[in-house]
């Protein structure tokens, strides 16, 4: 009996150190956690922070704003114009047209003169027919809410891009009469025609410079409203 009771002694003896151990043990294992727990926390906070700080900066960069009222205003000049060029190409291609039946049934021009004011006239009124069509579409679409000044100028930059693209197309036929005209005329009369020829290729020349230049720009500005549009 004494033998058991110092066995059972001996192993309660062992037992108390494991304990300690084992306790120690989960103490350090908590410990652990609760720094790995800071150290996340604090991480969470520094991430927080730094997109506050790009969120504020994102917010504070300036941005570039419309004005509505000067948009309209640029578009209604716009429709002015277009309007009245309409309007001069008009009275150019009826001009055109009467010249060319008065010298026609009054024999006065001769045939190169006749010639050029009979092709000039269809050419003209083939001019006009696209650029009603052109103009037309666009001047119905247009209107003067504010709220719709930049569909109006989007659908005003698409007419002038159109049209500067059927005035460049023009100036192929145009320039070929013009040519033919001026060396029937210097034939028949035996006078020297390569000044003429100079200046009516180099003015064709740049009338379709100009046009290329206003067709890019409206281009350009055809994309930049597409991209505010696009960014509403």
């Amino acid at each position: 009996m004494k033998e058991i009771k110092s066995s059972l002694n001996i192993d309660k003896a062992t037992q108390s150190p494991l304990t300690e151990q084992v306790d120690l043990t989960v103490t350090d294992e908590a410990h652990d956690n609760i720094v790995v727990d800071t150290n996340t926390s604090d991480e969470t906070e520094i991430l927080d922070e730094q997109w506050q700080s790009l969120t504020q900066d994102w917010q504070s960069q300036p941005v570039e704003k419309t004005d509505m009222q000067a948009l309209l205003k640029q578009t209604k000049r716009r429709t002015a114009w277009a309007k009245t060029c309409f309007g001069l190409n008009v009275v150019a291609t009826v001009g055109l047209f009467i010249a060319f039946v008065y010298g026609l049934f009054e024999d006065e021009f001769g045939t190169p003169w006749n010639t050029y004011l009979g092709g000039g006239a269809f050419m003209s009124l083939i001019f006009v027919y696209y650029e009603m069509k052109i103009r037309a579409k666009t001047w119905r679409q247009i209107s003067d809410s504010p709220d719709q000044a930049l569909e109006n100028a989007l659908a005003g930059c698409e007419s002038s891009m159109k049209y500067m693209s059927l005035t460049k197309w023009s100036c192929i036929p145009f320039g070929v009469l013009a040519n033919w005209f001026v060396y029937s005329v210097g034939s028949e009369g035996n006078k020297p025609m390569l000044a003429a020829l100079i200046f009516i290729n180099v003015f064709i020349a740049v009338m379709f410079l100009i046009t290329e230049l206003i067709h890019r720009k409206r281009k350009k500005e055809f994309k930049e409203l597409n991209d505010k549009i696009s960014n509403l």
